[in-house]
């Protein structure tokens, strides 16, 4: 009964990073397109930018039965899968990708933002787990 606890709750949490990184990341294109950097968005190219995201959730979550114990070495594998996806889906799926140096920066800068601000909503019941148990261990090995 656990196991079948915990595959459901690994599925709401990739369900809810999903939908958290979907709107992260329309409502950010939408505000770099306003600027001029990136195309304006239509109902395709949303369409393609959810199936990244969902993509991106598909790895995470299989990522998620990896027993991954450094805190950086889970940082830098999960944003390299969403760098990653991203650049192969836009690249070659796509075919979005403006060839400039101020696309990639915003480009870049916009998954760090979508990444953090994802994880943050997320994952913050986990972190604020993690951080009570830390303490109690730290209590208890005074």
């Amino acid at each position: 009964m656990k196991v079948k606890t915990d595959i459901v709750n690994r599925v709401i949490k990739a369900l809810a990073s999903f939908t958290v990184s979907y709107a992260f990341v329309i409502i950010f294109y939408v505000l770099i397109s306003d600027m001029g950097i990136f195309d304006p968005i239509d109902n395709k190219m949303s369409m393609q930018l959810m199936c990244i995201c969902f993509v991106i959730a598909l790895i995470h979550f299989g990522m998620g039965f990896l027993d991954i114990k450094s805190n950086i070495l889970f940082f830098l594998l999960y944003f390299g899968v969403v760098v990653a996806v991203v650049l192969f889906m836009g690249f070659f799926v796509y075919h979005f990708f403006i060839m400039s140096v101020t696309f990639f920066v915003y480009l870049m800068g916009m998954l760090a933002v979508v990444f953090s601000g994802t994880y943050l909503i997320a994952y913050y019941d986990d972190w604020k787990k993690v951080q009570e148990i830390n303490e109690i261990i730290r209590r208890n090995r005074k």
